[in-house]
């Protein structure tokens, strides 16, 4: 075989694969790959789905658990009388009883008292008379380490001998 001839077969060949590309794929092909195409993008959707479904659901279950335990957990028990101190003096303050606040039922850790000035009006909120309505009572209030409040005490210097006279 001559070298022209050579040449002219490799241009027929290359000629009838250029002319199968501009005809392209024929209707079946490419029905058959949409169809994969399609397949391959639902399972792709089924997967992400699931994924998010999971998520929600962990997520519902991370937000539901805690609230429910504090809806249905007993209020904390709150000694009114506080820790027990031992002294030798006697009492300069008497205090009420904790009053429980709105916040009450959350559980308590790492709590503190924090000693307030409040106005006397305060005190008829509890149910407790108010000797002057214009003036200030100290309030020890039981905060949690989350910072919302959970009981009132009301402090009143207590009075002493000299005083009654």
């Amino acid at each position: 075989m001559s070298r022209q001839s050579h040449d002219d077969a490799l241009t027929r060949a290359l000629r009838a694969v250029a002319e199968d590309d501009e005809r392209g794929a024929s209707d079946a092909v490419k029905a058959r790959l949409l169809g994969e195409a399609h397949v391959i993008a639902t399972a792709r959707w089924r997967r992400v789905y699931a994924t998010a479904s999971v998520l929600a659901a962990a997520l519902l279950v991370a937000i539901a658990v805690p609230a429910w335990r504090s809806a249905t957990a007993p209020p904390p028990i709150v000694d009114p009388a506080g820790p027990v101190k031992v002294s030798a003096r006697p009492a300069v303050e008497v205090a009420t009883e904790f009053f429980p606040l709105m916040y009450s039922n959350v559980p308590v850790t790492n709590g503190h008292t924090v000693r307030l000035e409040l106005p006397q009006a305060a005190l008829t909120s509890f149910g407790l008379e108010a000797d002057d309505a214009s003036g200030t009572v100290l309030a020890d209030v039981l905060v949690g380490q989350d910072g919302l409040a959970r009981a009132v005490s009301f402090v009143r210097p207590a009075v002493t001998k000299k005083e009654q006279r």
